[in-house]
């Protein structure tokens, strides 16, 4: 075997198993995954009608949050639900940037995205803008639209949207091609270039444990992603 070519078998190792060591995530999450499915059906209606408002796939953005169904834990969720209503709306993302909400958004995420959405062609298009004053007033708007589903959902396709504006090429990919990035850039960065991104759809840096520990097992988001996304086409 030549050099190259035993690199190459190395490096498309490397690939396979960073992608199929848990390849049926389904069987391995079990009620945990038929659950968060159930709960994507049956909303699925009342969500479609947000993401339809902003152009956006609906079965693909459901995709991009179903690992966060996975690892939702509704009393973690009223905690830090109760914290970020103290906190960071008396001092902002410095005292408490908790994730909230069945897609586990946290302000700082929302901030992003307001802010984005100002400067972006998109606000005038959709005749509307966020109040992103450093005050209490607009801190507890955006943690009221945080705790709503509905709120998480426009949330959602704002982001979306966002990425689809700032990366053009996407749209000539396919659906799964454009999951795999989008659903690293929630787990990852809303923010980060996208080499970065791309850099990182295959690693296993996901957990549904609440508190990492030695025995955590470690997944890849994109995989899991895409895994819901296939089986509902």
């Amino acid at each position: 075997m030549t050099y190259k070519k035993h690199i190459l078998m190395l490096w498309c190792l490397l690939f396979v198993g960073n992608t199929t060591v848990f390849a049926n995530h389904r069987a391995y999450f079990g009620n945990g995954w038929s659950a968060a499915e159930r709960y994507v059906d049956e909303h699925h209606t009342e969500w479609k009608r947000v993401f339809d408002e902003f152009g956006v796939n609906a079965r693909l953005a459901e995709a991009v949050i179903f690992p966060e169904l996975l690892r939702y834990s509704m009393w973690q969720d009223e905690i830090e639900t109760a914290a970020v209503n103290v906190f960071y709306v008396t001092g902002g993302k410095e005292k408490a940037d908790f994730s909230i909400g069945r897609f586990q958004m946290k302000p700082s995420f929302a901030e992003d995205v307001e802010r984005e959405w100002n400067n972006s062609p998109l606000a005038k298009k959709y005749g509307f803008i966020f109040n992103l004053l450093d005050n209490a007033e607009a801190r507890r708007s955006r943690i009221h639209r945080l705790a709503t589903i509905k709120g998480q959902c426009r949330y959602l396709a704002i982001f979306l949207c966002l990425q689809q504006l700032r990366n053009p090429w996407l749209s000539k990919k396919s659906d799964t091609i454009q999951l795999r990035y989008l659903a690293t850039a929630y787990n990852y960065s809303h923010t980060a270039p996208s080499k970065d991104i791309l850099s990182r759809q295959n690693r296993c840096t996901f957990h549904t444990d609440v508190i990492k520990i030695h025995s955590t097992r470690f997944f890849c988001y994109a995989d899991i992603a895409t895994e819901f996304f296939v089986s509902k086409h």
